[in-house]
C-alpha cells in the first residue's frame, strides 16, 4: 500500500512536471510565432513602402520623359530657326555680292561720266581762250553793227544765239551729271551699309539661337543623365522589393512549420498524458544526446576539399576559406556592410549556420548572390554570399552548417575574386541595411 502510494507520488509529480514543462514549451513556441509574425508584418509594410517609392520613381522618369520630349520639341523649333536665318543670311549675302556688284558698275559710270565732264570742261575752256585771244568778250551789238547786210545780221544773230544755248547746255548738262553722280553715289551707299547692317542683326540672331540650342542640348544630357539616376534607384528597388517579397514568403513558410510544429508537440503531449506509464518512463530517462550536429561535421570534414573551412559549434563558422581584405564599417567615403574574405582558385563557399535560401540569383551589384535565413535561440538572422562565380541552392531550400552553396568569385560590382559576406541580426536584409553587423563578431 505504501508502495503504491509512493509510485502514485511519483506519477503525480511527475504529470505536474511534464504539464509545467508543456506549458513553458508553448509559451516560448507561441513567442517564436508572434515574433515571426511580426517580422512578417514588418517586411510587408516595407514591401509597401518600397512599392511606393517605385511609383514615385516612375512618376520621376515619366516627368523626365515629359521634359525631353518638350526640349526635343524646342531644339526641333530652334534648328527650324537656325536654318531658317541661314537662309537669310545666304539671301543677304547675295544681295550684298549684287550690289557690290552694282557698285563696280556704277564706278565705271562714274568714270565715265567724269571723262564726258572733262571733255565739256575742256570745250569750255577753249571757248574761254578763244575769247581772250580775240580781245575780251564778244558784245552782242558789236555782232549786229558789223553785219554788211540783212542777211548777214540775221546769219550773225543766229551764230550768236546758237553760241549761247550750246554754252548753257553744257553747263545744265554739267550741272545734271553732277547731281545725278552724287545721288547714286549716296544711294548705292545707303544700300551697302542697310545690308551691312541687316548681315550683322541676322549674325547675332544666328548666334543667339544658336547659344539657345546649346543649352537645351546641356539640359538635354541632364536630363538624361537624371532618367539614368532616376532608373538605377529604380533597379534597386525593384530589387530590394523582390528579396523582401521572398523573405515575406519564405516567413510565411516558417509561421506555417512553426504551427505544424506546435500542433505536432500539443498532440505529443496529449498522447503522453493519455498513456501516463509511458510517459513517467520517458520521463524518468534522459534524452539521448543529439549527434546529428557532430555528424553533419564529420560528414562536412571528411567529405569537403583542404579550402572548405570546417563548420564550428559556435553561433556562425567561417563562410569561406581565406584573407580578411576588407572590414566591416567606413570604406572609400561609404559604409561598407560586411567583410570580404580573398582567395584564388575555386574556393568553396559555405553556409554559415543552418537555415532557409530566400533568395539564389544573380544582382547588378551582389552578382552571383544567395541569401539565407536562420533562426538561432529565438532570434533572426540574415546573411549574404555576394560576387560568387557560380551558386549551388535554390531559393526555399533548407541548407546545413557547412553546406556549400558556390564558388567563389568576381561578379556583379567586384573588384578581385572575394566573397563579400553580411550578417544582418535582430531581423532580415533591408534596403537601409539597418540591421548589419559586424561578422567578426560572430565567426568563430
Amino acid at each position: 500500500m505504501k508502495k503504491s502510494s509512493v509510485l502514485s507520488v511519483t506519477l503525480a509529480a511527475t504529470l505536474v512536471c511534464g504539464g509545467l514543462f508543456s506549458n513553458t514549451g508553448k509559451a516560448q513556441a507561441t513567442s517564436k510565432l508572434n515574433d515571426l509574425e511580426q517580422q512578417q508584418s514588418d517586411i510587408h509594410n516595407k514591401k509597401s513602402n518600397v512599392n511606393e517609392s517605385i511609383n514615385q520613381k516612375d512618376g520621376e522618369i515619366s516627368n523626365i520623359l515629359n521634359q525631353q520630349h518638350s526640349v526635343e520639341d524646342e531644339i526641333e523649333k530652334l534648328e527650324m530657326k537656325i536654318a531658317d536665318t541661314d537662309q537669310k543670311l545666304k539671301e543677304k549675302e547675295q544681295q550684298i555680292d549684287d550690289t557690290k556688284a552694282e557698285i563696280e558698275q556704277l564706278k565705271e559710270e562714274i568714270k565715265e561720266l567724269k571723262e564726258r565732264i572733262e571733255k565739256r570742261n575742256e570745250v569750255l575752256r577753249d571757248r574761254a581762250r578763244n575769247i581772250q585771244q580775240n580781245g575780251g568778250s564778244v558784245k552782242f551789238i558789236d555782232v549786229v553793227l558789223g553785219a554788211n547786210s540783212f542777211g548777214d545780221l540775221v546769219d550773225r544773230v543766229s551764230a550768236v544765239s546758237t553760241l549761247v544755248s550750246a554754252d548753257r547746255k553744257i553747263l545744265e548738262e554739267q550741272q545734271a551729271d553732277m547731281e545725278k553722280l552724287e545721288a547714286d553715289q549716296k544711294k548705292v551707299e545707303e544700300k551697302l551699309a542697310s545690308l551691312n547692317e541687316m548681315l550683322e542683326e541676322l549674325e547675332v540672331i544666328k548666334a543667339d539661337l544658336k547659344s539657345q540650342n546649346d543649352e537645351k542640348k546641356v539640359l538635354m544630357d541632364e536630363l538624361a543623365a537624371q532618367k539614368k539616376h532616376a532608373e538605377s534607384e529604380k533597379m534597386s528597388l525593384e530589387e530590394e522589393e523582390a528579396l523582401l517579397s521572398t523573405q515575406e514568403e519564405t516567413l510565411q513558410k516558417a509561421i506555417q512549420q512553426e504551427k505544424d510544429r506546435i500542433a505536432e508537440e500539443a498532440k505529443k503531449a496529449e498522447e503522453a498524458q493519455t498513456n501516463e506509464a509511458p510517459a513517467v518512463t520517458k520521463s524518468q530517462t534522459p534524452p539521448p544526446e543529439s549527434s546529428s550536429s557532430g555528424s553533419s561535421s564529420d560528414s562536412n570534414s571528411s567529405s569537403t576539399s583542404p579550402e572548405t573551412p570546417p563548420a564550428s559549434s559556435g553561433t556562425f563558422s567561417w563562410p569561406a576559406a581565406g584573407t580578411v581584405s576588407s572590414g566591416f564599417g567606413g570604406r572609400w567615403g561609404a559604409t561598407h556592410f560586411g567583410i570580404d574574405i580573398a582567395n584564388s582558385g575555386a574556393v568553396p563557399i559555405v553556409a554559415a549556420a543552418d537555415g532557409v535560401v530566400h533568395r539564389s540569383y544573380q544582382s547588378s551589384s551582389y552578382g552571383e548572390v544567395v541569401f539565407v535565413i536562420h533562426h538561432i535561440d529565438g532570434k533572426t538572422y540574415e546573411t549574404v554570399y555576394a560576387h560568387m562565380r557560380s551558386r549551388s541552392v535554390s531559393e526555399g531550400q533548407s541548407v546545413k552548417k557547412g553546406q556549400k552553396l558556390g564558388v567563389m568569385g568576381n561578379t556583379g560590382h567586384s573588384f578581385g575574386q572575394h566573397l563579400h559576406f553580411e550578417v544582418h541580426a535582430g531581423g532580415l536584409w533591408n534596403g537601409s541595411k539597418s540591421n548589419a553587423v559586424d561578422p567578426l563578431n560572430y565567426l568563430n
